[in-house]
């Protein structure tokens, strides 16, 4: 459950993917939406971590990214939760 209504949830799988490169440090391209674009860093996930009822991914840039707002991490495209 999420305090946000804006808030998708990710598939279960994408969110499991998402720890997994953060816990074995892999470089991955990560794509997202910002406005009418988009966005990408090839870069490491420091963290994902639960805040204010969504999923957030921490980049080892500095960058904290909302997980619904993701494209596609790895190569592997972020879908919601079914």
């Amino acid at each position: 459950m999420t305090d946000d209504p804006g808030y998708t949830p990710i598939a279960c799988g994408v969110h499991d993917r998402l720890e997994s490169w953060a816990v074995r440090r892999e470089t991955v391209e990560v794509v997202w939406r910002d406005g009418p674009g988009e966005r990408r860093r090839t870069t490491r996930i420091a963290d994902v971590v639960a805040r204010d009822g969504a999923d957030w991914i921490v980049l080892e840039t500095g960058e904290t990214l909302r997980a619904d707002r993701l494209t596609s991490v790895g190569g592997v495209a972020v879908t919601p939760s079914c």
